[in-house]
């Protein structure tokens, strides 16, 4: 439901003209620009003329004194809690993100008093007086506020005709077309004065239709303009994401965890509120399928028939001007379906809608093939990058590794990974993770060849540093990740991992492989993609490291591959049965003794990572970028179920793909997944969004080789801006009768 609800008071309806009523936030620093307008002095909402050189003030007036200026109140919490019967749910008429709102009379007024959580705000709300003189027809006004203690409330004007949402959603209300026009095009006149008009500009970060307000005249009012306002303005989904839950349909694909918000974050919102006005469909159906994902293809259809039956709300029938329909599809098409850099300015929306300017100003019929299937945003917004960042690693003598390592002292041990042995050092001030390689006896070596093709810094790769490159000792320098890997907190940690950061972890990893297979010149190959290899920092941002191994392992397959036909492996690895002649522990005995070049132990530790080989890579032993997506199917397999990627109970042993084949089968039959959802969770999960993943997984692990989605497609479904049937229909089913094609 809407967070602010509000009705136009006297001075509010006063304000009819749009140029007399919008006003730029008053600048609390120095005046330089003799032509930056003063704020307002008028009570009628006038504005003093343009400050000259001559008659500028030098400082603009302290927030508080504006806002006196307004009527801007600062309540006591027992007046408010007075008013609302002491916060009775009989007054509640709504919750948000935010707080709870009521409704109660105050100063001779209906008003709508919001109680705000406690969450953190990076700035005091007192501040929040420096919003006092947001005056437009078409946003929520701000009378008051309270804070005491740890209490915080808002009051606000209230608007008694609800929101956008009810009007459109629920059965017995019917938005004729005319209103819902009207509705469109002042809720855009609003955002424009947020974004253009006001000094500094407002980003929304919540625009939804709970958060659009309609008084009796069906005139919106745009709510919760405020309080995004003082949230940080770091572009962290994850913090913004924890305050606006349940919103996520509304939320911009491409505003990602590095990604500074702007004013285009905002206009994909409003875009999906068009899609709502268009269609009269709820956000998303009993399958799961949003209103982006559906309308994408209904939009291209449509506009190349010219027939607009199956797109449009059934409840208007024929009772809608067609011109208007269609600018809207337009503006709505151009504002979700474009990549941000490319979408529409506020403005421009308007004037599409109002039919000033042609839509061909905003979207083109490249953009229209763009909406039929192929992928929403560019692959650089995708991924958060402009350019590949490429550095020189800095090579180390063993003696600068051995004083930073105290000479390899096992008080600095962080792991045996069985090809390199892992220790914590200090470089210049920086903790860095030493990897120490073992020689394979039989094999060269060339560390420096090994590192050239990983010397990229992106966010979700394990920084490379340096390397040391010395006939007998050989090392990599990676950054030190300090909170362990995901194998780690899946499977030996008693802790599990919440469904928000694993879902946070799936889409770094698969966006920092995108980037290495798709962004990269040349593709980069990682060759080694298993939850071990995915360490994690203290915020669970994941990184993908381990590239050592993958750069050697395809050297050993042949003969791994000859050895594993002695001991039946193919078999095992189609079936997931272990037996003495089929025995996967023989696989990974063989893997030791060609890597280590020592005789295989009863304890060795490495049979898991048979789970992640891909088919074709144990047959012919060439690596590929498909190699790189079956394993990483495999992790999200483990974050999906919980269970590693070989099962063990009792003498009885399981390769997870085997396993999760003929469940996974009956699930998509039976649309009743929780015989694979890892039992940890509790049902502590997004059903749609683990949906989505599992469909990845799925992708990645049972469809051939050269059919295998793209990584940056795999972005795209967990993102939720591509459908999952762009990677998996229903006839891909049939895979997963006999699993991996071994």
């Amino acid at each position: 439901m809407g967070c602010f609800l509000s009705k136009s008071n006297a001075q509010a309806d006063r304000l009819n003209d749009i140029k007399d009523n919008t006003a730029p936030l008053p600048q609390q620093s120095l005046v330089t620009d003799p032509a930056e307008y003063r704020p307002y002095s008028d009570k009628n909402g006038s504005r003093d003329a343009p400050a000259t050189s001559e008659n500028a003030p030098r400082y603009a007036p302290a927030a508080s004194e504006i806002a006196q200026s307004y009527g801007f109140k600062r309540y006591e919490y027992k007046k408010l809690a007075i008013a609302t019967n002491y916060f009775s749910n009989k007054c509640s008429i709504g919750e948000g993100g935010f707080g709870i709102v009521y409704k109660a009379f105050l100063d001779d007024d209906d008003v709508a008093i919001k109680k705000l959580k406690i969450i953190k705000l990076e700035n005091k709300l007192e501040e929040i007086e420096y919003l006092s003189v947001v005056r437009h027809p078409n946003i929520v006004k701000m009378i008051g506020y309270c804070s005491e203690g740890d209490d915080r409330l808002l009051v606000l004007e209230f608007v008694p005709n609800k929101s956008l949402r009810h009007h459109l959603h629920d059965e017995d209300k019917f938005l004729e077309w005319p209103k819902r026009i009207k509705i469109a095009i002042n809720s855009a006149r609003g955002l424009l004065y947020l974004h253009e008009e006001c000094k500094p500009k407002i980003i929304h970060r919540d625009i939804k239709a709970d958060n659009i307000l309609l008084n009796d005249n069906f005139e919106p009012k745009i709510a919760d303009f405020s309080l995004a306002n003082f949230l940080p303005d770091t572009g962290n989904i994850n913090h913004i994401s924890s305050i606006l839950r349940g919103t996520n349909i509304y939320a911009d694909p491409e505003y990602g965890d590095k990604q500074r918000v702007s004013e285009k974050s905002d206009v994909y919102s409003f875009g999906v509120v068009l899609l709502e006005l268009i269609t009269g469909r709820e956000l998303s159906d009993e399958q799961g399928n949003t209103i982006v994902n559906w309308a994408r293809s209904q939009i291209g259809q449509a506009l190349d028939n010219d027939d607009y039956t199956d797109l449009v709300d059934s409840k208007l029938e024929d009772m809608y001007n067609k011109k208007e329909m269609i600018r809207m599809i337009y503006c709505a098409a151009a504002s979700v379906y474009k990549p941000s850099y490319s979408r529409p300015t506020m403005k421009q929306i308007i004037g599409v809608l109002e039919g000033t300017i042609s839509h061909e100003k905003i979207i083109d019929r490249k953009d229209i093939e763009t909406i039929q299937g192929r992928p929403t945003t560019s692959l650089e917004s995708l991924l958060g990058i402009e350019r590949a960042q490429i550095f020189s690693p800095r090579m180390f003598s063993f003696e600068e590794l051995a004083i930073a390592t105290q000479f390899f002292s096992n008080n600095c041990m962080l792991r045996d990974d069985n090809y390199a042995r892992v220790y914590r050092g200090e470089l210049d001030g920086m903790a860095v993770a030493i990897n120490k390689l073992y020689l394979w006896e039989g094999e060269q070596m060339e560390v420096e060849q090994m590192v050239n093709p990983i010397n990229h810094n992106y966010q979700y790769l394990n920084k490379l540093i340096g390397y040391c490159d010395e006939e007998y000792d050989k090392f990599i320098v990676y950054e030190f990740v300090p909170n362990k890997s995901l194998r780690f907190h899946l499977h030996g940690h008693k802790k599990t991992i919440d469904w928000s950061r694993r879902k946070k972890i799936a889409i770094g990893c698969a966006k920092g492989l995108a980037y290495l297979h798709e962004f990269c010149t040349p593709m980069v190959i990682h060759g080694n993609i298993t939850s071990h290899n995915i360490l994690l920092d203290n915020n669970f941002e994941p990184k993908i490291s381990g590239f050592e191994l993958g750069q050697v392992l395809s050297n050993f397959v042949a003969r791994i591959s000859t050895k594993a036909m002695e001991n039946r492996g193919p078999e095992i690895l189609k079936d997931g049965k272990i037996s003495e002649k089929a025995d996967v522990f023989s696989l990974g005995m063989v893997l030791h003794e060609l890597i280590s070049g020592k005789p295989g132990k009863a304890t060795f530790p490495w049979t898991w990572l048979v789970g992640y080989l891909a088919p074709e890579f144990l047959k012919d032993g060439k690596i590929s970028e498909k190699v790189d997506v079956f394993s990483f199917g495999v992790v999200l397999l483990e974050l999906i179920t919980g269970k590693p990627s070989v099962i063990r109970e009792g003498n009885f042993s399981m390769n997870l793909v085997a396993w999760v084949a003929p469940q996974l089968a009956e699930a998509f039959n039976t649309h009743n997944y929780n015989s694979i959802i890892d039992v940890k969770l509790q049902n502590n999960c997004e059903i749609i969004e683990m949906i989505q993943m599992i469909h990845c997984a799925a992708a990645c692990v049972y469809k051939p080789a050269k059919t295998r989605p793209k990584l940056s497609q795999i972005v795209e479904v967990l993102q939720g801006n591509m459908k999952s049937e762009s990677i998996w229909i229903h006839s891909d089913n049939t895979y997963l009768k006999d699993g991996p094609q071994y």
